[in-house]
């Protein structure tokens, strides 16, 4: 029995008379239209067809031919960081090379992403003192590169250290799916909360601090963050908003400048090197914003080219697109910055006007009995796709062939059901942003 005021998700096409189309607004008019087009077993059918990535490269990694194409003046930080980057990667073990992944799609359940197991972040303080938390940080200290990150899928909770046979490109370290920013939190707040003469503090601290080194090395001259460093080559050299990677690196600069308690053992000198980092990672955040054809600031791709800040593609199913659920955390980021700067506060407006133009009304998208799919609910909250096509705002998906569709239903199982192709992610940073907008009007 349906609960007053619990409406069901309801099948598209029992949801959308023909004749309320044209009432609704922009985002609803389109998926009602899409809803018309609904056939029999539930597959919606996009109104195009499928297209390719385009075949220009849609991604570029750092090379010294691309730095020699730049002005000379530009020129050297550039030279010196590659520089840099090889003789990171020389004195490590050999790596493999990037290869382009597989295009073969695949059915079935979804691969699920690598993301390491026991970082607690959110514990009661005192949890941060007890054996459980000190074993775990000695684990994650044995299981820092000698680079002096972190990769990720560590299980923290596990006594025993799995050696990979070869290294690979992500032996270096990273900032994906949380790695390296989450080690580095948990190290500060073992660290902090240890009893007075704990020997092991010191450790904590080393292995805190030569991941700082390691996020210092790794920003690019124009403020930006690699997937990966030493660079591996791929898309894994482009500006990596994805998976919240630069904004979390971001954050821990900041809250390191400002010496927030976790963090006070770390010099004067360091603190001063972070604030600046961060203020280079604030103007390269902006730099790169995208905008549409009437010129309007909107949101960022998940991924930006790290010479020109276009926005490039990533892995096989994420292509070229405005990316709602990465936008809606650098929104958020930037509206914790006090006080904000002029251009910080165009760009959090811009981002928040596209985000309510984009809002996808009376929608859900479930996952009810194991497959993934967009369902009719009157009186849902707004909804938005996780990309939606540069400058015409249609939402779209893409598969491991390299193909880009209009219609999540057109992807194999497997991508339709590994990925969080919908979600709410604005609807904390359009909140967030009625308090803000108060604060700075």
């Amino acid at each position: 029995m349906r609960q007053a005021g619990v409406h069901s998700p309801i099948p598209y096409p029992m949801a959308f008379p023909l004749a309320a189309i044209a009432f609704q607004p922009t985002a609803a008019r389109f998926a009602a239209a899409l809803a018309f087009v609904w056939l029999a077993g539930g597959m919606l059918v996009a109104a195009e067809s499928p297209r390719p990535w385009p075949a220009a490269p849609q991604f570029r990694p750092l090379t010294t031919e691309r730095i020699a194409a730049m002005p000379a003046a530009a020129q050297p930080p550039w030279r010196a960081y590659l520089a840099a980057s090889n003789r990171l990667a020389a004195a490590l073990p050999a790596r493999d090379a990037f290869v382009t992944p597989s295009l073969l799609k695949l059915e079935g359940a979804g691969i699920p992403g690598k993301h390491s197991l026991g970082l607690q972040l959110s514990a009661e303080p005192a949890w941060y003192a007890t054996n459980a938390a000190q074993e775990i940080a000695g684990r994650v200290v044995a299981r820092q590169t000698r680079a002096g990150a972190w990769t990720k899928g560590n299980d923290y909770t596990s006594v025993l250290v799995i050696i990979p046979l070869k290294a690979d490109v992500w032996s270096g370290g990273t900032l994906d799916n949380d790695a390296t920013t989450w080690e580095m939190r948990f190290l500060a707040r073992v660290a902090a909360a240890a009893a007075p003469g704990d020997v092991r503090v010191a450790g904590w601290r080393e292995a805190f601090l030569r991941g700082l080194l390691w996020l210092s090395a790794a920003q690019y001259p124009n403020g930006g963050f690699p997937q990966i460093y030493p660079l591996a080559g791929g898309y894994h050299d482009a500006i990596t908003f994805n998976d919240d990677a630069m904004t979390q690196a971001l954050e821990l600069l900041r809250d390191v400048g400002v010496g927030r308690a976790e963090f006070a053992f770390v010099s004067a000198e360091l603190r001063a090197d972070a604030t600046a980092r961060l203020t280079r990672g604030i103007a390269c955040i902006v730099a790169a914003q995208l905008r549409d054809g009437g010129g309007r600031r909107t949101g960022w791709c998940q991924q930006h080219d790290m010479l020109t800040l276009q926005a490039c593609a990533a892995r096989n199913y994420e292509p070229v697109a405005a990316c709602t659920n990465e936008s809606a955390t650098l929104v958020r980021f930037l509206m914790t910055l006090e006080p904000p700067s002029p251009e910080v506060a165009t760009a959090i407006r811009g981002a928040v006007d596209w985000f309510k133009r984009t809002a996808l009304q009376n929608l859900v998208w479930t996952r009810q009995g194991g497959s993934g799919q967009l369902l009719a609910h009157p009186g849902a909250p707004p909804l938005w796709a996780r990309m939606y096509e540069i400058g015409k705002d249609r939402p779209i998906f893409g598969d491991r062939d390299r193909t880009v569709h209009y219609s999540v239903a057109e992807l194999s199982s497997e991508r339709r059901n590994g990925y969080a192709w919908y979600g709410v992610w604005p609807a904390v940073a359009i909140e967030g942003f009625a308090v803000w907008a108060q604060q700075n009007p």
